[in-house]
Parts: structure tokens; sequence; C-alpha cells
């Protein structure tokens, strides 16, 4: 019995050879169907001077942009009536004794919650694509149109939807 060993490329072209061309058109027409949108979310760490009780995981949290006017000996040189308005959510607290070393590895770490530390979601496209956020979308480091800014506390507030108070922070990391 003698047996042909052939290559599979050999027979891939001789499949193809036989393939009938003639009533085929040029036009192509792809049709795409999105089954599922994958969902981004930035996060959000908010450091509180002191614990706030009056917040519940799953509150809204306004970020409120509200820039003052500037003046240089008594001179306005700069004024802006535009305020800007980013809703985010509440998720988590941070949690105690999350310590990472140089290369931002996870050393040590603590299931306790630090109830100082809220941890606040967004959309990442209502960040990158939003309109009336032009400001509050530089803020975020991972976003198409960061910049590095320099912004009084006064002028960015937080403030919990559900009940409307302003949460006294002294840092937040965008």
């Amino acid at each position: 019995m003698d047996l042909v060993k052939t290559d599979y490329r050999e027979q891939l072209l001789e499949s193809i050879k036989k393939l009938e061309t003639e009533g085929l058109s040029d036009e192509i027409e792809i049709i795409s169907k999105v089954v599922e949108e994958q969902k981004v979310y930035f996060w959000i760490r908010l450091y509180l001077k002191e614990e706030d009780l009056n917040i519940q995981v799953g509150d809204d949290i306004l970020i409120r942009y509200q820039p003052r006017s500037t003046f240089v000996d008594g001179v306005k040189i700069w004024e802006s009536e535009e305020v800007e308005e980013l809703v985010t959510k509440f998720v988590c607290y941070g949690k105690k004794g999350l310590e990472k070393d140089h290369d931002n590895e996870v050393v040590n770490y603590s299931n306790e919650d630090d109830s100082k530390i809220l941890c606040l979601m967004v959309d990442e496209i209502t960040v990158n694509f939003g309109e009336g956020i032009g400001f509050i979308r530089t803020l975020f480091k991972t976003g198409r149109h960061y910049e590095y800014q320099l912004v009084r506390r006064d002028e960015l507030l937080f403030i919990n939807k559900r009940n409307g108070v302003i949460l006294d922070y002294f840092d937040c990391d965008f």
C-alpha cells in the first residue's frame, strides 16, 4: 500500500483553485453587532478630615467645580461664572494598613475599612466625552484630557446628593 504524503498547504491551494468566482461581487457588506458593551470606571479616592457618619455606600457624590474670581494687586484678572458638576458613586471605603513599596506593589494589607477614605467611581465615557465638565475632566490622571492642575479646595466641592452635606476633605486622588 502506497500512501502519498501531502502538505496541508498544497491541499489548501488545490481547494482554492476549485472555487467558482464568476458570479461573485466586489462589494463587501460588513455587518457587526455589539452584543455587550464593556464598562470602564475611573476610581477616585477622597481623603476626609474626619469620619462622616452621614454617608452610606451607594450614595451619589457630586463633584462641583465653582471657580472664584482672581485678583492681583486689587485688579480682577480672571472671572468665571461657569459651574461644572460630575456625579460619582460612593462604592466602598479605603483599607487600613494598605502599604506599597517604591514599585507601587502591595507589601502589607489589612481588610479593615478606613472610614476616612472614600472610594468613588465614575464612568470613563462620562469623563472623557461628557458635556459641561471641561475643567473637572482634566483632573483624571487616566483620562484623555489630563493636565496638571492647581485647585483651591473651596472651588472643588464634594457633595452628598442624598442629604446635601458638603464633605470636608484634605486631599483627593483622581
